[in-house]
């Protein structure tokens, strides 16, 4: 029921919503118009039930265009030049098969005690919780193996920044992890300011996510990869909404590939707290016109 109420108000109550069925409304009148005129040239009798011909062509024409645009719990859009998939979907990132994107800082914070530093609840902690027990020292030791040829773009003193890591790297910084036989990400798209909040501007998370994209070209084979709504949680980047983010990573994405390719797929992973804020409506016609 909670479904059928968000998917009612996804299609009737927004202006994409509505604009689609007027579309696929107007799409199904001329196909059946044509129908009832060749039904018509066969059956002239039909011609004294005009007026319920006219009211089922309309009802015909309206539930074909709410059954066309009643949004789906998820979405997906093949390109043919070069072939790959697009596909957003409800879920657990860290369920997919598929390796995976997760964002990071600047810092490579990884302190999720308290929730000071790292928030658990952020996909990273969940990320470090679930492939790393919570070792924050095993984790670690990858990154710091991993940042050890990359020069820091800056370094804070302690009385600047007292938790945390103090060297910093460029925005963009992508290091590659493995586990459990997956691939994992780990980009730097956030801000982390010396007072523990995280910003992410658009600029930066365009950036991060060009970075991450030639991570996964040189390291994944083409391999199918996931990521979550990136920027939509504790560095949110205020001006875009999620369905604005989730954009912005399709058509990220579909720029790279099409410069070189990617992935063959890439999942796009919205968790089911968040779907009611984000019209798959809107997403799977903006993934029609890349």
């Amino acid at each position: 029921m909670v479904r059928v109420r968000r998917g009612a108000r996804e299609v009737m109550l927004t202006r994409q919503g509505v604009g689609a069925i007027a579309s696929a409304s107007l799409a199904a009148f001329g196909i059946l118009s044509a129908a009832f005129q060749v039904a018509l040239a066969v059956w002239p009798s039909l011609t004294q039930h005009d007026i319920w011909i006219l009211i089922l062509l309309a009802i015909s024409c309206l539930t074909v265009g709410v059954w066309h645009t009643w949004p789906k719990f998820e979405t997906d859009h093949r390109y043919r030049y070069p072939d790959f998939a697009i596909q957003v979907k409800c879920g657990d990132v860290l369920d997919e098969p598929e390796n995976v994107i997760i964002g990071f800082t600047d810092t490579f914070d990884t302190d999720l005690e308290g929730g000071i530093v790292i928030s658990p609840r952020s996909v990273q902690g969940q990320f470090q919780k679930k492939y790393y027990t919570g070792c924050t020292g095993d984790l670690d030791f990858h990154l710091d193996r991993r940042l050890s040829g990359i020069q820091p773009s800056a370094s804070e003193d302690v009385e600047n920044k007292r938790m945390g890591k103090r060297d910093r790297y460029p925005i963009g910084t992508t290091i590659m992890l493995e586990r459990s036989g997956k691939r994992f990400y780990a980009v730097a798209y956030g801000y982390m300011r010396n007072d523990l909040r995280v910003s992410c501007s658009v600029d930066a998370l365009w950036a991060s996510l060009t970075a991450a994209w030639n991570s996964v070209r040189i390291h994944g084979g083409l391999d199918p990869v996931a990521i979550p709504v990136i920027g939509s949680e504790l560095a949110r980047v205020g001006s875009l909404d999620r369905t604005s983010l989730i954009k912005m990573i399709a058509l990220s994405f579909v720029a790279s590939s099409r410069e070189e390719i990617v992935s063959r797929k890439l999942t796009i992973v919205v968790h089911p707290k968040d779907r009611h804020a984000v019209n798959l409506v809107d997403v799977e016609r903006f993934l029609r016109t890349l």
